[in-house]
C-alpha cells in the first residue's frame, strides 16, 4: 500500500530532529506541503510566541496537525515545583490547544482533517522522577480523546502514537550499550523500533486510508508493554 499525501497541507511541531524530522521528510515524500517552524519562529515554552505565530500566519490552514514537539524535564514529587510543571505542560499539551484552537475551524469548514499527537509510553507506563512529563502525556490522551468525539462529525480523526524506545541520537547518547543490550531484551521482538516506524503509522493515520480510527493511543513498542 503505497500512501500518498499530495495536495495534504500539513503544519508539524518539533520537527527538527529526531522523530519529528523523519515524519517530516517521510510526509514530504509522500507529496504534502509541510510547515514545520523550527523554534526560532515558534517558541512553544512561550504563550505569547505561540499567539503571535498564529496571528501573523492566519493563513496556514492545515488539513493535517502534528504535534510532536515535547519536553521532559525529570523530578520527583519532592523536587517537582511550579515552574518544571509549566513548561513541560505549556510544550506538552497547551501550545497544542493554542494551535488547533487556530486551525480546527477551517478544518471544520473543509469537513477534513487530521490530527496526530505523538505521546509516550509514558503516558501508559510510567518510571520514577517522570512527574510532569507523564501527567502531561495523560493528559494528551484527554484532549485527544476528547476532541476526537468532536470533531468525528466533520471527518476529522484525531489519535496518539506512543512510540517506544526508538534508536535517536539521544538515545545513543544517554545509553550506554550494555544499557542498550539490557533494553532490547525486555522487548518482545528484540529490537529498539526506528523513526520509521513512527512514521509510517503516522502517514496512514493522516492520510485517506484511515476513515475510522480515531480517538486511540497506539503504542509502537515492539509489544513493550503487554507485559
Amino acid at each position: 500500500m503505497e500512501i500518498s499525501l499530495s495536495g495534504r497541507r500539513v503544519f508539524l511541531t518539533g520537527g527538527s530532529r529526531g522523530i519529528g524530522k523523519r515524519i517530516g521528510s517521510f510526509f514530504l515524500e509522500a507529496g504534502a506541503d509541510l510547515t514545520a517552524p523550527g523554534r526560532d519562529e515558534l517558541d512553544l515554552l512561550s504563550v505569547k510566541s505561540t499567539e503571535d505565530y498564529i496571528k501573523a500566519n492566519k493563513d496556514l490552514n492545515p488539513d493535517i496537525f502534528i504535534h510532536c514537539a515535547g519536553i521532559n524535564k525529570l523530578a520527583g514529587i519532592t523536587e517537582i515545583n511550579p515552574d518544571i510543571m509549566q513548561d513541560v505542560f505549556q510544550v506538552n499539551i497547551y501550545s497544542a490547544t493554542q494551535l488547533l484552537n487556530a486551525f480546527a475551524g477551517s478544518m471544520k469548514e473543509k469537513r477534513y482533517g487530521r490530527i496526530l499527537f505523538v505521546s509516550s509510553l509514558y503516558a501508559m507506563v510510567s518510571k520514577e522522577r517522570r512527574v510532569a512529563y507523564s501527567a502531561s502525556k495523560n493528559a494528551l490522551t484527554g484532549l485527544a480523546k476528547s476532541i476526537a468525539l468532536e470533531l468525528a462529525p466533520y471527518n476529522i480523526m484525531v489519535n496518539l502514537v506512543a512510540p517506544g524506545y526508538v534508536m535517536t541520537d539521544m538515545t545513543k547518547k544517554n545509553l550506554s550499550e550494555k544499557e542498550i543490550e539490557q533494553i532490547k531484551e525486555q522487548i518482545p521482538t528484540g529490537r529498539f523500533q526506528s523513526e520509521d516506524d513512527i512514521a509510517s503509522l503516522a502517514a496512514f493515520l493522516c492520510s485517506d486510508y484511515n476513515q475510522s480510527i480515531t480517538g486511540q493511543l497506539i503504542a509502537v513498542d515492539g509489544g513493550f508493554t503487554c507485559r
